[in-house]
């Protein structure tokens, strides 16, 4: 009997993929799909219309849903997913986790799939510790433009680098709204507002995706004070995400010093749901793709 997957990605407000991230999630669930032999569905909506698109979908009973997976936009968004969907679907969470996960597992269904494939965001973190500490000088300072602070990523992200970078280097952070170059405009002028009456030295600028990298960048160069222009003009860019056709591209072009690539999970994510109707393997709780910096020599060598 066939199977049917509804992926919900993150979109904007025309319904298409937010960002060259979700296009690939796109790509690979609909390539992965036709190899495992199961219908998949697209959908993309912004955070805030996400459970209202889900629930449209579900709401067709003439199609059944067998499957959902989506990126909950926040941990408000996963709980009325995770409340929603308990006993009626299976559901597989990307880039997500929350200790809220957990109380629903257990009588969620036997015969429904549950879990959770995610990039490893501490380790992403720690990688671009490492990055960051490669190229800052003893006693330097990098700032880091992290992700919205209600997504589960930026925290871990933030943990993870502040566990590998030199002891010696000072980190400020600043949190961006989404993961887009307006918000690392937005973020990085917020934080400027306070650091531009002293006297410090930033000698690398971290953003925890490329494009709000890009977005710091451009608002540091555009600062009225010509000496801290200059500086910011010197400082070390990092990003995350490596997707051709943007943060790869930065890094070959010279605009990023370096990122970090994140494959796309949505072909894991149905590879083991295949594996769980057609074998009878368990779902697995958590599951991580593999990510790896670019350069690769972006880390240094210790």
């Amino acid at each position: 009997m066939s199977k049917t997957v509804f992926v919900l990605l993150l979109g904007n407000k025309e319904g298409q993929p937010a960002d060259l991230y979700q296009e690939l999630q796109q790509k690979e669930a609909l390539a992965q799909a036709d190899q495992a032999g199961l219908t998949v569905e697209v959908a993309c909506a912004p955070g805030f219309d996400q459970y209202r698109v889900l629930r449209k979908r579900l709401g067709d009973t003439s199609s059944p849903v067998d499957a959902v997976l989506t990126e909950p936009a926040s941990a408000s968004s996963m709980g009325l997913m995770l409340k929603g969907l308990k006993g009626r679907t299976g559901l597989v969470l990307l880039n997500a986790w929350d200790p809220q996960v957990e109380s629903y597992i257990d009588g969620w269904g036997e015969d429904l799939p549950i879990g959770a494939v995610s990039t490893p965001h501490a380790a992403i973190g720690e990688i671009q510790g490492r990055q960051v500490s490669a190229v800052v000088p003893p006693e330097g300072s990098v700032l880091v433009v992290t992700g919205p602070p209600r997504s589960s990523a930026a925290p871990e992200r933030l943990q993870g680098l502040r566990s590998t970078i030199r002891p010696d280097i000072k980190v400020a952070d600043t949190e961006a709204g989404q993961w887009t170059e307006a918000d690392g405009i937005l973020a990085f002028n917020s934080w400027y507002g306070v650091f531009k009456t002293r006297h410090e030295e930033i000698h690398a600028i971290a953003g925890q995706s490329d494009d709000v990298a890009v977005g710091a960048r451009e608002a540091s160069l555009a600062v009225a004070n010509a000496e801290h222009a200059a500086m910011f003009a010197k400082a070390k860019l990092f990003g995350v995400g490596g997707c051709p056709g943007f943060g790869k591209d930065r890094v070959d072009d010279g605009m990023l010093d370096a990122t970090i690539i994140l494959p796309p999970n949505t072909a894991m994510a149905i590879t083991l749901l295949k594996r769980f109707w057609t074998d009878g393997v368990a779902f697995p709780r958590r599951s991580f793709t593999e990510v790896v910096p670019y350069p690769p020599t972006s880390v240094g060598t210790s």
